[in-house]
């Protein structure tokens, strides 16, 4: 908290227990000096809309600056995220053509480090853009195939240096109708963190049955009190393994949101079972 807020909130403290002061100093008054019953209801309501009336004037004057602040945040920001995709982009379509005239093996390793860079970049661009959209109440939902998405999620996660095979078994064509940004990380956030907390060449299965997702590894595995704070922010099942504990509190407030009950089943030393029941964004 800057100093900025804290004046605005001791000014607005200051602002409400001088009002309550005025307001029982005038009751006080009221109840002692009028006896007429019809004329103090008047005084009263007169009052009332009185202190509603400054109240609402004080608290928009100094609201104001943090508003502007806001607003001025907001258009850095789209600004900002509009001119970042053109340099994107000509890094990429260079990029491109670079790798196709090099022969050199080691470079063009160098060249894929680049490319996955970028492609990281792009993703942070994308969500960017996504939160935007979602602050300005724009329509995110969308349809888009299961099949195709959680395919993307495996090969995504398959370019990274892990000993863990993630397997799907999902053949039907499956739509849903939802937010496909957000069901992607939710879904990315629940296969980080099986990989995370999979034993090594140990296999991750994800299959899709009677409406249901399950992402099932054969990791450390979880106790029933630890699966009563898996949602909590900030909260490690383990906190020597990479990250800050806020994936699957992303995971939850996501499915809360699009009505898809999520189910978490674990045993120690044995794995864990994360299954999303998709009944109610089915196409």
């Amino acid at each position: 908290m800057n100093i900025y807020e804290r004046k605005l909130i001791l000014y607005a403290a200051l602002n409400m227990f001088l009002m309550l002061l005025i307001s029982v100093l005038l009751s006080y008054l009221i109840h002692i000096y009028i006896s007429d019953t019809f004329l103090k209801i008047i005084i009263y309501t007169m009052l009332f809309f009185t202190f509603l009336f400054v109240c609402y004037f004080l608290a928009k004057y100094f609201l104001k600056p943090l508003a502007q602040t806001k607003y001025l945040l907001e258009l850095l920001l789209k600004d900002t995220l509009h001119e970042l995709n053109i340099p994107l982009s000509v890094i990429q379509a260079n990029l491109q053509m670079i790798k196709q005239g090099e022969i050199d093996e080691k470079r063009k390793k160098r060249i894929s480090r680049i490319e996955l860079a970028c492609e990281d970049l792009k993703r942070l661009y994308k969500d960017l853009d996504y939160y935007i959209k979602r602050e300005v109440r724009q329509e995110v939902n969308e349809e888009f195939e299961l099949k195709s998405l959680v395919e993307f999620e495996i090969e995504k996660f398959s370019i990274q240096d892990t000993n863990v095979v993630i397997k799907s078994n999902i053949e039907e064509n499956i739509y849903l109708y939802a937010d496909k940004h957000g069901f992607s990380r939710t879904l990315g956030n629940i296969i980080a963190n099986a990989i995370k907390y999979n034993r090594e060449n140990n296999d991750i299965i994800i299959k899709y049955k009677d409406n249901r997702l399950s992402i099932i590894d054969s990791g450390i595995g979880m106790s029933e009190a630890e699966i009563f704070r898996i949602f909590d922010r900030y909260y490690q099942h383990d906190s020597t393994k990479d990250g800050y504990g806020i994936g699957l509190s992303i995971v939850k407030g996501y499915c809360d949101e699009q009505k898809i009950f999520i189910n978490i089943t674990s045993k120690l030393d044995e794995g864990t079972d994360v299954t999303l029941d998709l009944k109610n964004i089915l196409r």
